[in-house]
């Protein structure tokens, strides 16, 4: 019935227009698949719904293939870029193909940190998130995903994240606190970054805590816009957000023990890195190396391995067996909380594992995905409901 009233509100030209800003422009498979999976949900609600094009000058910097300044440090790295040119170029493209096909981009194009004055002329409702929009430490971050100042449209949160494990309390908290008791909701990715945000706002507003928007939708939504099944035999896929030693290592230890090969997707520019991956045996296909083909690498997998949230999410999306393994750096491992929230959220911590635990798993186990999805359908459901009414209220 929302529905239906919401077309008629569309029809009559009073439907509201919602605005998402978020890491949208980022090469990351997570990102772009998160502002993706709210610009949808939001759409098949009936709303009008736009990705804000938010390019500072900053991000073509950022996200270049080759270093600008003329360091020798720079110089060097592009160097050994230019033997893996063609893999980084096809995936640029591979990422601006598919905003265009699957985001609906605003045709306006803002590129100032003021510009969130700028949105009263085209949006009822802003929503900053999902994402690290908050991590004040990112290199994406920008003053501009706080919508700083009173506005006139409505300002609402999903999900951010502000990564309490690069939490600085000099920095962060002073945006915080300065930033975000203008906003009519917030709600946070984790547990810990809900808990920071709450002590900053002194009114009755409830900071709740609520999955990445990829988690709110079902599997046949990502099943539907994933590249046909790319590997044939049976594999492993490893997702790395920074191909720690570690998990390179479980990966080959998997390997051998299934007998199965790995195949990744790219996830950074470092020659040296991807050279790195060559040289264990992990795998990667030049030209596959897109949004589309992270999804189906994840969903025609034997098994996924991943230290990262989003390789974590879309298993469980996809109702995948898998593992997420925690990152060995600096003589010490190091827990992610936002993949031990989620986790622990549908029922399988047992999922989160260390490297040393891999001799003693028992890789036939199969998970209970009529459990374990009910409980991120509930999960999703709530949501859904309480961004619906943050929007109408």
């Amino acid at each position: 019935m929302p529905c239906i009233k919401m077309r008629k509100e569309r029809e009559c030209g009073c439907v509201k227009k919602i605005g998402i800003l978020t890491f949208h422009k980022s090469v990351n498979y997570g990102s772009v698949l998160q502002a993706f999976a709210l610009s949808d949900l939001l759409s098949k609600r009936g709303y009008d719904v736009e990705i804000i094009d938010y390019e500072p000058a900053s991000y073509s910097t950022q996200y270049r293939i080759f270093e600008e300044n003329t360091t020798i440090h720079n110089i060097a790295a592009n160097i050994r870029r230019l033997s893996v040119f063609d893999i980084l170029w096809k995936q640029k493209k591979g990422f601006e193909q598919f905003r265009e096909k699957y985001l609906p981009m605003s045709s306006y194009k803002f590129t100032k940190s003021s510009s969130a004055q700028e949105f009263s002329k085209y949006y009822d409702v802003v929503i900053c998130g999902s994402d690290q929009i908050w991590n004040v430490t990112a290199k994406d971050c920008d003053p501009i995903f706080f919508l700083p100042g009173k506005q006139s449209y409505k300002k609402i949160a999903y999900a951010a994240s502000v990564n309490t494990a690069t939490y600085n309390e000099d920095i962060c908290d002073d945006q915080l606190r300065k930033n975000i008791l203008d906003f009519d909701y917030i709600s946070i990715r984790e547990h810990s970054g809900a808990e920071k945000v709450s002590q900053f706002m002194n009114t009755d507003k409830q900071v709740k805590v609520q999955p990445d928007p990829s988690l709110l939708q079902t599997k046949e939504v990502f099943a539907a816009i994933a590249s046909k099944r790319i590997v044939e035999k049976p594999y492993i896929f490893m997702y790395c957000a920074n191909y720690q030693e570690s998990t390179i290592r479980a990966a080959k230890k998997v390997s051998k023990l299934l007998n199965k090969p790995v195949y990744t997707v790219l996830v950074c520019r470092s020659a040296t890195q991807i050279a790195k991956l060559k040289k264990s045996g992990i795998r990667i296909i030049r030209d596959k190396n897109r949004p589309e083909d992270f999804l189906s690498f994840i969903m025609n997998s034997d098994l996924v391995l991943s230290d990262s949230f989003h390789g974590t999410a879309f298993s469980i999306i996809f109702e995948k067996k898998f593992f997420s393994v925690n990152d060995y750096i600096n003589g010490k491992y190091v827990d992610d909380e936002r993949i031990r929230n989620i986790l622990g959220e549908v029922g399988i911590p047992e999922r989160y594992i260390k490297e040393d635990d891999i001799q003693n798993l028992d890789f036939q186990k199969e998970i209970d995905y009529t459990v374990v999805t009910d409980k991120r359908l509930e999960l999703a459901k709530n949501a859904i409901k309480d961004i619906t009414k943050a929007i109408e209220d």
